[in-house]
């Protein structure tokens, strides 16, 4: 009886520490810390951390967020003569001639890309992608993808979602996942727009709720991209 009681205590107390922590954490504020500061250590951020990009254009958060994941794959990878003899995607070469036929770079600068069009983009890259629409998705069935995407699996996690839904200024975007904090039930989002917000920990309710919502350039849903060797 008294170990029913302590266990029903600690799932009790865990979820209130999970309940008065905000939906939305920024990176440096003190909640933030103490979430970073839990990171594992087979977390997707460590390999995305140093090789991540940021947007050059305001338009061009999906590329930014593409370039990121492909910078942290052992892949293949081309020469751009502002690095040459070094292999590096850019947000430059990232658009290939295979590429330019499913979206131009001239078309993501003026209304960026879709989940499709990115889905297309990056299996002309040398890697594997599946595409997941936000309205598929419950949060018992998102939270098992992520806790093996944004593990040690060799995959990585792009999502495509509406800014307002985390309370943030601006509408459709793509960032990259990085981590997921069980204890708290909370997802990392590395910004590729760093230049207007840091990265933030999002209840994955919340995150859910910001997939599952309409992008009025393909008239589709949003969602996650993933991507694997």
């Amino acid at each position: 009886m008294r170990i029913l009681l302590l266990i029903t205590t600690l799932l009790i107390s865990s979820a209130a520490r999970a309940e008065s922590i905000p939906d939305v954490v920024y990176w440096y504020s003190e909640a933030g810390k103490a979430l970073r500061a839990r990171i594992s250590a087979d977390a997707d951020y460590w390999q995305l951390a140093p090789n991540f990009t940021v947007q050059q254009t305001q338009s061009y958060c999906g590329v930014a967020s593409a370039v990121t994941v492909l910078n942290s794959m052992p892949i293949g990878k081309p020469v751009d003569p502002a690095y040459e003899p070094y292999a590096y995607f850019t947000q430059k070469n990232f658009f290939t001639h295979k590429v330019e036929k499913i979206i131009s770079a001239r078309t993501v600068m003026s209304q960026g890309i879709t989940r499709e069009e990115m889905t297309d983009a990056l299996a002309q890259l040398g890697v594997k992608t599946r595409t997941i629409a936000g309205g598929t998705l419950t949060d018992d069935s998102l939270r098992t993808l992520l806790q093996t995407a944004l593990g040690d699996d060799g995959q990585f996690v792009l999502a495509n979602y509406f800014r307002a839904n985390l309370g943030q200024v601006g509408g459709g975007h793509w960032s990259v996942l990085a981590a997921y904090d069980a204890q708290t039930d909370h997802v990392l989002i590395l910004d590729v727009a760093k230049y207007k917000y840091p990265p933030v920990w999002v209840r994955l309710g919340t995150l859910r709720q910001a997939l599952d919502t309409l992008d009025t350039t393909s008239n589709k849903l949003r969602g996650l991209v993933l991507v694997t060797r």
